[in-house]
């Protein structure tokens, strides 16, 4: 069997790339001196290319890894040389923002900035921020529910999903991509997808909640004696800014030259 050259027939020519193309890319960000291993990396651009190509690795016996922005900590989308990569790279179109319903529908492969600065223009933000904003997928982003810098006000990214839309390792595609915040309608199956690493499926696109811009922000850098004290801190500065607070971190002394 000829993995690369029956992948191609079954998604293009540039949606595959071979072994030896695969070594000149990195592992990941945090492991960029490593060469990226796999019989082949698959590039779909639709829903439906995803699930021809599950499909047929499914039928073959073929080990998958979904790769987003290669940004995680975790080692959850590692390869090794006999496994099929799947790179949601080319899945990154903006598909709708809606101002007046403050939600936006996207492809997995969208980064976390794109995002961003897409919904600044409507007055909206989306909530959800980390340093890796530049690099990270939103598909990766809630495959991995991550959590961010602003996590004390706006939660998790499960918080942020309205909908998504995943397909099966068989190729079925769920789709649950409904715009409602207030939605009691039947089995909530986004949730299965949000924080499951790519083990029960791939998420290619999501329905996101965005939020009014804050017209104003303040920061403040404050020392404290003992880590009872940050614990009080946190606790006054979330009641006196009426739960306005949106980010709290901690930097300790042995971390900095001061």
């Amino acid at each position: 069997m000829n993995v690369v050259n029956e992948l191609r027939q079954l998604l293009g020519e540039t949606a595959v790339l071979d072994a030896n193309s695969l070594r000149e890319r990195a592992a990941g960000i945090w492991r960029a001196t490593e060469p990226l291993a796999g019989q082949a990396l698959i590039r779909p651009s639709t829903t439906e290319e995803v699930s021809k190509a599950l499909v047929w690795c499914a039928e073959r016996g073929l080990k998958v890894v979904t790769q987003g922005g290669l940004t995680g900590l975790v080692h959850g989308a590692d390869t090794d040389p006999d496994c099929i990569v799947l790179s949601l790279e080319r899945m990154n179109a903006i598909e709708s923002i809606d101002a007046s319903q403050r939600c936006a529908v996207v492809q997995a492969g969208v980064t976390l900035q794109t995002l961003q600065e897409a919904a600044a223009p409507h007055g909206l933000m989306f909530p959800l921020d980390l340093g890796a904003r530049g690099s990270a997928t939103l598909g990766g982003n809630a495959a991995t529910n991550a959590g961010g810098n602003r996590v004390i006000r706006y939660g998790m990214m499960r918080d942020m999903v309205l909908g998504a839309e995943a397909v099966l390792a068989d190729g079925t595609v769920i789709n649950s991509l409904s715009p409602l915040i207030k939605n009691n309608a039947g089995y909530d199956l986004k949730h299965l997808f949000v924080g499951s690493e790519g083990t029960l499926g791939v998420v290619t696109r999501l329905s996101l909640r965005l939020r009014e811009a804050p017209v104003s922000r303040d920061m403040a850098f404050v020392a404290l004696d003992s880590f009872d004290h940050v614990k009080a801190l946190l606790r006054h500065m979330d009641q006196q800014l009426g739960g306005g607070l949106s980010a709290f971190e901690t930097l300790w002394s042995d971390t900095t030259n001061w």
